[in-house]
């Protein structure tokens, strides 16, 4: 841990070295806050200790400060609150309004997959608990507070502010510009959250702000580029033609907070221009479809990128409401597994860590003729990650199941900026940060883009550790 002599700092205790469980922490004139409190999603017993532990006591943080609603930011607030904390968490209005959704749903989850793993598992007499429930939920959903995009939301009594601006990567979404004292001057701290590319299906790119002394940047991809959005319908309908000639199943694992809705729209545009063959659409996760009418709510304001807003109001109805099957019941869900493809099957979690997907996955996974279609990033240790890295053998519920089904990556589909984006992001601030930090990124993408700026002539780049704290001067 490094050495800090002017009384600001900075520390790193999620997303430092993996993607999942974002948690820094700044501290600042005797104030702490907390930025983005996001659950680790790995192998079960790491995941479940670095949950559970957090760099100060809930008690004394001062403010929380949320990026955005994906609960790899968000997750791991209700634990945050059932263990006392008492500092309000801000974020903008959208953000409120999803995260009200995913972390009750997330709580369900949690209570109905252990609730199925234990019965699986009573004769061995294992048994696992959620990490909280919905009660930690809605403690945690009443210290929201919700702030205008651009607007200074002063905390910890008005020595530190923070401004939320459009980070462009879903709905809600915003990078957090920190203002606050060190010594007698003051310095700028933006945490990038997740940035949107610069051409994206959905959001508007996002805002780049000017004079920042210290960056705290994502780097998901840091180490690649995209693949060009237009080419995804092409893609798609082949995997459809596929299915349809083989009567198979092609299920999507997909976050509920924007992939859904970029691949409903896809297949929406596909269908009126009449590129996607006729096969039932099913959304099987209940929260996608209450995400997707906050979709609708929002769907004019600012936070949209202008060619999707004049679709929608060409199309009256972007995000299928019409004619896609939204699956409600758990009696709906399980029956899907009990008739013919062909059909597609969009359901939580995009990782195959929980929710609805996992039983899809279990009863289709033998089949030749099913295909699984990854299109967003899987995290190391995840069910996910397993699948996208061709394993022939599976846990699912703790039962070992063949992988005989097609397993195939789209990466059209990110809401993550890749390198070209972050590099044209970095290049776009006014002048180079003092530091800049490199969070949310596995180890080779974030060595590979500090290498990146480096070549750049930008030097002053750190990857840091988990738990390492560094001097904000």
């Amino acid at each position: 841990m490094a050495e800090t002599t002017s009384g600001a700092k900075i520390g790193f205790f999620g997303a430092a070295g993996e993607v999942t469980g974002s948690r820094h922490l700044i501290e600042a004139n005797g104030k702490k806050i907390l930025l983005d409190c996001g659950m680790f999603q790995g192998h079960r017993r790491e995941s479940i200790d670095k949950n559970r532990s957090f760099p100060v006591r809930p008690a004394d943080l001062d403010a929380v400060l949320l990026s955005h609603a994906h609960i790899d930011h968000c997750g791991g607030l209700p634990l945050l609150a059932k263990k006392g904390l008492k500092a309000g968490i801000y974020c903008t209005a959208a953000t409120k309004d999803l995260a009200s959704i995913m972390l009750m749903d997330s709580a369900r989850l949690q209570e109905a997959d252990a609730k199925f793993f234990n019965k699986v598992h009573q004769a061995e007499g294992i048994r696992i608990d959620p990490l909280y429930t919905e009660e930690d939920a809605k403690l945690a959903l009443n210290k929201f507070k919700a702030c205008d995009p651009g607007a200074e939301a002063h905390l910890a009594g008005g020595t530190i502010s923070a401004k939320f601006l459009n980070a462009g990567h879903v709905l809600g979404s915003a990078m957090v510009l920190v203002n606050l004292p060190v010594g007698a001057e003051r310095r700028r701290v933006l945490y990038s959250g997740d940035l949107g590319r610069r051409a994206s299906i959905l959001m508007r790119s996002p805002e780049i702000p000017r004079d920042v002394d210290y960056l705290v940047m994502e780097t998901t991809y840091g180490d690649r580029l995209h693949e060009p959005v237009d080419d995804a319908e092409a893609r798609l309908e082949t995997v459809i033609k596929r299915a349809i000639a083989e009567k198979g199943k092609v299920i999507i694992p997909s976050f509920a907070l924007e992939r859904a809705q970029e691949i409903i729209l896809i297949l929406d545009k596909m269908l009126r221009s009449g590129a996607a063959q006729d096969i039932p659409v099913y959304v099987d996760s209940p929260m996608t479809l209450s995400i997707t009418e906050l979709f609708n709510k929002y769907k004019d304001t600012f936070a949209f990128d202008d060619r999707f807003k004049a679709y929608a109001e060409m199309d009256g109805d972007p995000f299928g409401f019409d004619y896609i099957n939204y699956v409600r019941t758990k009696e709906e869900s399980q029956a899907l597994n009990e008739t013919d493809g062909p059909m597609i099957i969009i359901s939580a979690s995009g990782m195959c860590e929980g929710g609805r997907v996992l039983h899809h996955l279990r009863n289709n996974i033998d089949k030749e003729n099913t295909t699984i279609l990854i299109v967003g990033y899987q995290a190391q240790g995840t069910l996910g990650r397993r699948l996208q890295d061709g394993a022939n053998k599976v846990r699912i519920f703790g039962l070992e199941h063949d992988v005989a089904a097609r397993i195939e990556t789209m990466h059209f589909f990110s809401s993550h900026a890749d390198k070209g984006d972050l590099l044209a992001f970095v290049k776009g601030l006014s002048r180079p940060p003092r530091k800049i930090f490199l969070v949310h990124g596995d180890p080779k993408d974030r060595a590979a883009f500090a290498e990146t700026l480096k070549a750049e002539g930008i030097p002053q780049t750190v990857c840091p550790d988990f738990g390492q704290t560094f001097d904000l001067e």
